[in-house]
């Protein structure tokens, strides 16, 4: 009786075992995060930033914009890359919002959707966030990421 319980638990812990592997190996998820520096570039229309954390580096593309009440509303593809030639290209809108009596100023946040993924993230999608504060007219600003992205199934 003893060996017959015994050999129950184990095959109900093995089980339990490789269920759990089996579902993080279909679908392993990593957080994400960190801070774009203060200082942007924007080069032929493209705006480059260095950054801290899970990425390096970033290169936004603004695709078209919209005047709102409030601020301004940016449609946009990212290029992130990690230092060891990881990143993700993504799709997204940014919601600017005025700062009253700051010109060009604005407070930001983004919604990030990856789109694709190469180097050690091939493979991960989700969406994360930013949010900081930017001023336009002299290409500074700090933005705190954030989020997580899972590897995906297919």
């Amino acid at each position: 009786m003893k060996t017959y319980i015994y050999v129950i638990a184990t095959a109900v812990s093995l089980f339990a075992t490789s269920m759990t592997g089996a579902q993080e190996i279909e679908k392993p998820c990593i957080s994400i995060g960190g801070q774009a520096m203060g200082q942007f570039y924007n080069e032929n229309g493209d705006v480059l930033a260095p950054m801290f954390g899970t990425f390096a580096a970033t290169r936004a593309t603004v695709k078209s914009q919209k005047k709102t009440l409030t601020g301004v509303l940016l449609e946009m593809e990212h290029v992130f890359t990690t230092s060891d030639g990881g990143g993700v290209r993504t799709r997204d809108i940014a919601e600017l919002t005025d700062i009253p009596g700051k010109k060009d100023s604005h407070l930001l946040e983004v919604t990030y959707t990856i789109v694709e993924s190469f180097g050690r993230l091939k493979g991960y999608r989700g969406t994360f966030n930013s949010y900081g504060a930017i001023k336009l007219g002299m290409g500074e600003g700090l933005l705190r990421y954030s989020g997580q992205i899972c590897q995906s199934q297919g």
